[in-house]
């Protein structure tokens, strides 16, 4: 998947899964050349100000649905390799 116009790109697992959670479109994932994979959302007015949320200790999530999502996460991580 090449970069489209209009996402959001992320390295990290935590905030890949809490804004899954929070209900912002996961479009897919983008494999890089170091092994790592990229979780690519669908930007929105709202996706920089949770974003922004999360890394500041002030995105609620709800703890089972966030849990949910990492391992739904990690599960299509793996079956990508």
């Amino acid at each position: 998947m090449e970069h489209l116009p209009n996402t959001y790109e992320t390295h990290d697992l935590g905030l890949a899964a809490a804004l899954r959670t929070c209900g912002f479109k996961l479009i897919g994932f983008e494999p890089t050349a170091s092994r790592r994979i990229a979780f690519v959302f669908e930007a929105t007015p709202s996706l920089d100000e949770a974003i922004q949320r999360f890394w500041t200790g002030q995105l609620p999530v709800d703890a089972l649905s966030y849990f949910g999502s990492v391992k739904l996460l990690k599960t299509q991580i793996h079956s990508m390799v």
